[in-house]
């Protein structure tokens, strides 16, 4: 799915619940000063968050990524899911800095613990591996059946007890 600057905007007044009640609509003259003022924060997130999207990760390398600008409602961002929504706290952070200081202050807490979290890779799916069981004396053959090793192990002697 494609992503664009208006999607961010709905997330963002969903997230602080500043919709219209009987239509769910959240682009409303109720909103309209949150809507001139987000899409120049949004820009300044996305230069935070660009660096650690996926496609950038996999073909930068050591060159600094050029980060797209977004100059309407309708253009695309080129974030990952993650990001997408690491950005959302991240707007939500500083569009309501001034009006809700308690929920700006959580979404600015949220913002940091996820920054960290891409920062860090936590927020990829882990992998399963196999482990060698190094200290056991035991190995399973072809057939799946344990087989207890013979011969000079040097961890052979704690493989067992009795």
């Amino acid at each position: 799915m494609a992503y664009t600057a208006d999607y961010v905007f709905e997330k963002v007044m969903h997230m602080h619940d500043d919709g219209d009640e009987s239509t769910g609509r959240h682009d409303t003259a109720d909103n309209l000063e949150y809507k001139n003022r987000m899409l120049p924060l949004i820009n300044q997130r996305l230069s935070e968050l660009y660096q650690y999207t996926t496609p950038v990760k996999a073909t930068s390398g050591k060159v600094r990524p050029t980060v797209p600008r977004l100059t309407s409602w309708d253009d695309e961002i080129d974030l990952d899911d993650f990001c997408l929504d690491v950005l959302c706290f991240g707007v939500a952070a500083l569009i309501f800095t001034v009006e809700d200081t308690t929920s700006a202050n959580y979404y600015q807490q949220e913002y940091e613990r996820l920054l960290y979290d891409l920062k860090s890779g936590r927020g990829l799916a882990a992998e399963a591996e196999a482990i060698e069981d190094v200290y056991s004396g035991t190995y399973r053959d072809a057939d799946g059946n344990i087989q207890y090793m013979t011969g000079y192990y040097p961890y052979s002697e704690f493989g067992r007890w009795g």
